[in-house]
């Protein structure tokens, strides 16, 4: 089926990061759409792939690397860093 087949693409960081945002808006606000879930996080695991740091942005590019399929790396990023990211994202963490 055409439906299967991959589409590449090959966006600079700052092109990939500015359409995770936009992607990232529409799911916080339009009405939900099942479909837009799974390119979300391709692009954000494809992104992280791409960036350099230190600190935890390096770890998670690094396991972003590693990983073959986006399963396998949220799978290794969860098991890894589970908890570091869970307390990072808590609402008692966030900024007023």
């Amino acid at each position: 089926m055409a439906e299967d087949r991959p589409v590449r693409l090959d966006l600079s960081l700052q092109e990939a990061e500015a359409l995770h945002a936009a992607l990232e808006v529409l799911l916080e606000t339009a009405p939900a759409n099942p479909n837009l879930d799974r390119p979300h996080r391709l692009l954000a695991w494809r992104t992280l792939a791409a960036k350099t740091g230190t600190g935890l942005t390096a770890r998670l590019a690094d396991l972003a690397r590693q990983s073959d399929t986006l399963e396998q790396y949220e799978a290794v990023r969860d098991e890894e860093l589970g908890p570091i990211l869970d307390g990072l994202e808590s609402a008692e963490n966030r900024d007023p």
